[in-house]
C-alpha cells in the first residue's frame, strides 16, 4: 500500500520537474553532510538550490511527465533504472553560474559529479554537461565579445594618429634644431 506521504513527495517532485526548465542530477554517493551544506550555500548564491531525492520517486515522477514532453521521455528511455545516490540542482533562468557553481564545487570535493542535465528543454549526458560547465559563462563571453570590439577600434585610432603624431614630433624637430 503507498502511503500518503510517498505520493505528496512524488507530486511535489513533479510540480518541480515541470516548473524549473534547467536541473542537473548529480551522484552524491560517499558525501558527507557538511560537503552538501557546503554545496547549498555556494548555489544559493547563483540562484540555485540542490534537493536530495529518491531514485524511486525521481523515476515515478519523470514516468508521468514522459508522455508530455520529449526530454522526459528521452530521459526515460536513456537513463532509467536509475543507480547510487542523487540529488537535484535546480537552474533559474541564466543556469550558467548555477552549473559552474557546482562545476568548481565538484573540483574540489570529488565524491560529487554529474549523472545528467536537463538544459533549456534538451538533454544532456555526463560528458556533455562537464564540457557544457567548463565553457565561459554568458557574461564572461560578452565581455570577451565586447573587448575584442573595442581592440581593432582603438588600434584604428592609433594608427590614424600615428602619422600626424609623427609628423608633428618631426616639425617640433626641426623648429629645435633651427633655433
Amino acid at each position: 500500500m503507498v502511503s500518503q506521504k510517498k505520493k505528496t513527495q512524488v507530486e511535489n517532485l513533479t510540480s518541480l520537474l515541470k516548473d524549473k526548465n534547467n536541473f542537473l542530477l548529480i551522484k552524491i554517493d560517499r558525501t558527507r553532510h557538511q560537503s552538501l551544506e557546503k554545496l547549498r550555500r555556494e548555489l544559493k548564491k547563483a540562484g540555485s538550490t540542490v534537493k536530495v531525492i529518491k531514485n524511486a520517486y525521481f523515476e515515478k515522477a519523470v514516468n508521468k511527465l514522459a508522455p508530455k514532453e520529449k526530454a522526459f521521455k528521452d530521459l526515460k528511455k536513456t537513463y532509467f533504472p536509475m543507480k547510487e545516490s542523487s540529488a537535484m540542482v535546480f537552474l533559474d533562468q541564466a543556469w550558467d553560474t548555477g552549473l559552474k557553481s557546482f562545476w568548481n564545487f565538484a573540483q574540489e570535493d570529488k565524491t560529487l559529479s554529474f549523472k545528467l542535465s536537463l538544459l533549456d528543454k534538451s538533454l544532456y549526458s555526463q560528458a556533455e554537461t562537464e564540457k557544457i560547465a567548463k565553457l565561459p559563462g554568458r557574461t564572461e563571453l560578452l565581455g570577451k565579445i565586447i573587448g575584442s570590439m573595442k581592440s581593432p577600434m582603438s588600434k584604428f585610432v592609433y594608427a590614424m594618429k600615428f602619422n600626424t603624431n609623427k609628423f608633428v614630433y618631426i616639425l617640433k624637430a626641426k623648429t629645435s634644431q633651427s633655433s
